[in-house]
């Protein structure tokens, strides 16, 4: 059994509080595998403490945890995606040496000797594309990736990117309350047969509709999270689970049936990557693709959804994001 969606693997060991211990984390991975799903998505960054300095011994890197989980029911069986984080290369200094280096650095904990799809995950103003995706087009001819994909790339720059090499996947923020990409860069996609990976499809999980307080992460900075905004917000998705309750669904089942249903009207592929720490989420999280909704009810969703109250991220977060290139 297959099912459309995939695995979004970076709460297992950064930016959600503690890390999973690692034999959780892969038990947690193969269950997910066990439901059917086989695209587990993951980076260089997902490391506890990442962005506090070097990583040292006591590092836990997510791209470990998958690399045993992936090898402990068959590399061949799943579809690995990693990226490269160009603040940690130099960003506009970076070099053809640094992308593959940071290949050889992925592959190492993936245990792997090749990457089913290779991202550059963020696509600052002052960073020249050509660089990562000239290497990258030598790694694929080399057997050593087998894609190639951008995250947080608007219109131009996906295109640039295009012309060098395929780009075969764009991952870019999109749920019921962030959907900033379907004016410019889902048409771009779906013009150049590029496969849309959907990240926080729920919106870090604030449609989930367990969110009532401002979290003790990362996302206490998010202005959806503010106390004034998330007051709002937890207000909007109350309207939103009364929808799945008719539905005989939960919120978080309902918004990502919603997604699967826009991106099948704007003729788009895409793969949502829903995260999570717990089994019984990730089961529900696949569930939602038995839930159908009505044409009545997307137009409902949307309608709730266009009320949400703060941007999706900090200004810092988004100007390295397709805002920051619009």
């Amino acid at each position: 059994m297959s099912v459309k969606q995939g695995f979004g693997c970076m709460g297992i060991t950064a930016f959600y509080g503690q890390p999973l211990p690692e034999e959780e984390g892969v038990k947690l991975l193969k269950e997910v595998f066990a439901a059917g799903v086989r695209h587990f998505d993951t980076a260089e960054i997902y490391r506890s403490n990442a962005f506090q300095g070097k990583p040292d011994e006591n590092t836990k890197f997510n791209e470990t945890v998958v690399g045993k989980f992936a090898a402990e029911v068959g590399r061949e069986k799943v579809f690995i995606a990693t990226k490269l984080f160009p603040g940690l290369h130099g960003d506009d200094k970076m070099t053809t040496d640094d992308v593959l280096k940071a290949v050889d650095d992925s592959l190492k904990r993936l245990g792997s000797d090749y990457i089913d799809l290779y991202y550059l995950h963020r696509l600052p103003s002052n960073l020249d594309v050509t660089v990562f995706m000239t290497a990258c087009k030598t790694l694929v001819e080399a057997g050593r990736i087998k894609h190639i994909g951008l995250s947080e790339a608007g219109p131009a720059k996906i295109r640039e990117a295009d012309a060098i090499h395929k780009v075969s996947y764009v991952q870019q923020e999109w749920s019921l309350i962030t959907r900033n990409l379907e004016e410019s860069v889902v048409p771009t996609c779906r013009e150049l047969a590029i496969t849309v990976v959907a990240y926080s499809p729920l919106a870090r999980n604030l449609l989930t509709g367990v969110v009532t307080e401002p979290p003790a992460d990362w996302r206490a900075n998010m202005p959806r999270y503010s106390p004034e905004n998330l007051k709002k917000n937890v207000e909007l998705v109350a309207q939103i689970s009364a929808l799945a309750e008719k539905n005989n669904c939960t919120a978080a089942q309902l918004s990502l049936a919603w997604l699967f249903a826009k991106a099948a009207a704007l003729g788009v592929n895409m793969i949502p990557i829903p995260g999570t720490t717990k089994v019984k989420h990730a089961m529900d999280n696949i569930a939602s693709e038995k839930v159908s909704l009505s044409p009545e009810e997307v137009a409902k969703l949307e309608e709730i959804g266009a009320a949400v109250a703060g941007e999706r991220a900090t200004e810092q977060y988004t100007q390295q994001g397709i805002e920051g290139q619009l």
